[in-house]
């Protein structure tokens, strides 16, 4: 298991290129949700252009097996290990993603492909290798069952590699000391209550205008869609500024075009709710 912050796509680009090109293998790369199915293989792409990816997902409605690399979706392969041939090396992207329920998937498939290729390695990413639920993913049973790699945001930063986090408070504080916790979260409906007071709301956004005078670029997370339509509105009625609004809903035509005038500069604020917080890159 390969454990860290930062950015894993170019770490998972090399190693895909080594294997193809230095060992002449083969590369299977397994994900969770098909929305990031895609995207790897683009970032891959881009990273690696040498190198050919194909895609397998029922999803997708694409089951490509020739390539060197192939990008999977763990549900619509788990049973066809022999319709690959033989694969050398298995990346588990997102490990800590593979839910306890879901195991049986995987031992199903990596026993099969075993059978195909015993030399078989499988390496796992993640930038949080425990889950809630159960602990840490790497035990000696598990079929990811040694931590070979990890650097952790600190030393990134040290190391000249991250920038340097600097947090300030709000000035208003919040007492969320009668929000329940759920899976280690928040409980969102309870918490957008408490945050969308129309007094917080007009406060934080005066902050937030205050702070960034000299920014490019500000990301704006809301505890909810009502929380962050309000957000988006007063930013707009009473500082006169246009706001981005992502959410899980945004259909993804609407959603590429804010995103990309985000990351073009044209767009100064985005405010989101849930959706740019696992592997958004600007």
């Amino acid at each position: 298991i390969v454990h860290h912050n930062s950015g894993k796509t170019p770490v998972m680009a090399t190693i895909c290129r080594d294997a193809v090109q230095n060992w002449q293998g083969r590369v299977l790369i397994l994900a969770h949700v098909k929305e990031l199915l895609e995207q790897s293989a683009e970032k891959l792409q881009q990273v690696c252009p040498e190198i050919k990816f194909g895609i397998y997902s029922a999803g997708l409605k694409k089951r490509e097996t020739k390539a060197p690399v192939i990008v999977a979706g763990i549900q619509s392969i788990y049973k066809r290990a022999c319709e690959l041939g033989p694969v050398d090396l298995i990346l588990v992207d997102e490990a800590h993603m593979i839910a306890v329920e879901g195991e049986g998937m995987y031992r199903q498939f990596l026993a099969d492909a075993r059978v195909v290729c015993p030399h078989l390695r499988i390496v796992g990413f993640t930038a949080t290798p425990f889950r809630l639920k159960s602990g840490m993913i790497c035990t000696p049973d598990h079929f990811l069952n040694h931590v070979c790699y990890e650097v952790g945001v600190r030393e990134l930063v040290v190391q000249g590699y991250l920038s340097p986090l600097i947090t300030k408070a709000g000035r208003e504080k919040v007492d969320t000391s009668g929000v329940q916790v759920r899976g280690g979260e928040f409980v969102a409906g309870l918490l957008e209550s408490l945050m969308d007071e129309p007094q917080l709301v007009e406060a934080a956004c005066r902050e937030t205008m205050q702070q960034t005078r000299d920014r490019k670029s500000v990301l704006i997370f809301a505890a909810g869609v009502r929380h962050g339509q309000h957000v988006v509105q007063r930013l707009k009625t009473e500082h006169g500024v246009e706001c981005g609004f992502v959410t899980g809903e945004t259909p993804s035509g609407e959603r590429d075009r804010l995103l990309e005038r985000f990351k073009s500069g044209d767009l100064r604020f985005l405010c989101n709710v849930n959706v740019l917080n696992t592997g958004f890159d600007a």
